[in-house]
């Protein structure tokens, strides 16, 4: 692939820099942090990498710095132009990713694997050569042209090149809507719960994982797995899982911590016992009435 061609340093308007769908979303935490440091000094220090279009610009790689100088009102950023082409920009954005800022195991999953991609595009040989199980075990990753990045996967996250090849393999099965899921699970989405996606040879389960813990009814990949495979069993909805973890709380408390419990939150509970009490009363009178018309027919 032929090298981009680069122009000087110059700056452009916020407002003519587009933004298309990227390979990683923003972070808050990031941006507040570069957000300070525009107001310390003033300005942007380093160059966004922008590429020309028709009828304008289009960011490559600056998504924290851009989304931070809109915060604080800046009319114009410095920028590097190139003119090259969208798997240059795509090879671009990941290069500086995996170079920059800590990953996460879903990202650095979501990278490897279109760095991957992009190899195999330009190289169709390596794709067909992998794909017929001719390449020699411990070539994977010099095949898959990622072999820089794996290193850098493997000492940021402390695992070998058998993880990595899972991450890439993640990276490949997941959709951008269950992508889309996992970026907003509250919990954050660990290297174990990726592996378990990575074995999952239905799509059902997948799908199952994803939906899980984007609206936090599982800790877990494996939590979820789990669930399935016992017979007749679903995943709880967060309203059983609140029920299931009280329920654990005081069957393993002694006596003495449950009547300090029941001390502290005597006049709540009695209220509830209150309504649980008319609400069993009103569905008693129900029956009763439903039994007496059957009586009279």
């Amino acid at each position: 692939m032929t090298p981009p061609n680069w122009q000087n340093v110059q700056s452009l308007p916020v407002a003519d820099i587009e933004i298309e769908e990227r390979l990683r979303i923003a972070s808050d935490t990031a941006v507040a942090s570069i957000v300070s440091s525009i107001q310390e000094v003033g300005s942007i220090l380093q160059p966004l990498l922008v590429r020309r279009v028709k009828g304008g610009f289009r960011l490559m790689d600056g998504l924290h710095r851009l989304t931070a100088a809109k915060q604080v009102g800046l009319e114009e950023v410095p920028v590097k132009v190139s003119d090259c082409t969208n798997d240059q920009a795509i090879r671009i954005e990941v290069d500086a990713n995996v170079a920059g800022a800590p990953l996460t195991p879903l990202d650095m999953a979501v990278f490897l694997a279109a760095h991957k991609e992009l190899y195999e595009r330009d190289h169709p040989e390596a794709k067909r050569a992998f794909k017929a199980n001719q390449v020699r075990r411990g070539e994977c990753t010099d095949i898959m042209s990622v072999q820089s990045f794996a290193a850098n996967a493997a000492e940021v996250f402390g695992k070998g090149d058998r993880h990595i090849r899972r991450l890439i393999s993640v990276g490949e099965k997941l959709s951008k809507a269950e992508i889309a899921l996992l970026r907003k699970a509250p919990n954050r989405v660990q290297f174990k719960d990726l592996e378990h996606i990575a074995k999952c040879g239905a799509q059902a389960d997948r799908s199952a994982i994803c939906a899980a813990l984007g609206a936090g009814e599982a800790k877990t990949a494996k939590e979820v797995l789990d669930r399935k495979k016992a017979p007749g069993a679903a995943v709880l909805s967060p309203l059983d899982q609140q029920i299931a973890k009280l329920k654990d709380a005081y069957s393993r408390a002694q006596k003495s911590a449950r009547r300090e419990f029941v001390r502290l939150h005597c006049d709540e509970l009695i209220e509830l016992i209150h309504e649980i009490s008319i609400e069993e009363e009103d569905a008693a009178e129900v029956v009763s009435f439903a039994s007496k018309r059957e009586a009279a027919q």
